[in-house]
This record gives C-alpha cells, sequence and structure tokens, in this order.
C-alpha cells in the first residue's frame, strides 16, 4: 500500500472516530464499531481490519478494545 493511501484511510478512520456516537448498548467505542461503521461508507477497498489499524494507526485507534 503506497503511503498516501495509508495516510487517507488513517484520516477517514480518525474522522470517523470522532463523529462516532457510541449506541446505547455499547460503552465505548471497539474496532469491530468503527470497521463497522467505516464498511459501511463503502471506503474499505482493501479490507482493512483491526490488525491494521494495530499496526498501522496512531493513538487512540491503536488502543481501541475489540
Amino acid at each position: 500500500m503506497i503511503e498516501t493511501r495509508k495516510q487517507e484511510i488513517i484520516k477517514d478512520l480518525m474522522e470517523v472516530y470522532n463523529k462516532y456516537e457510541v449506541p446505547e448498548d455499547l460503552l465505548e467505542v471497539t474496532i469491530f464499531s468503527l470497521m463497522s461503521v467505516y464498511n459501511r461508507a463503502g471506503k474499505n477497498d482493501e479490507l482493512v481490519g483491526g490488525d491494521w489499524i494495530a499496526e498501522n494507526c496512531p493513538e487512540p485507534l491503536k488502543s481501541l478494545p475489540i
């Protein structure tokens, strides 16, 4: 993956994270819930997942619970 695409994905994930409203049945944002919103936006062409987030994203994303 080229660096510009990596940075675009990180920017998109941070945008989702910053706008995310935790549903009543969850206590906090999780990698699963973040990826669900990101996938619904149709931007996950590379099929990045939780491992990719943990390895490539800055805090707070890389430390989100599963």
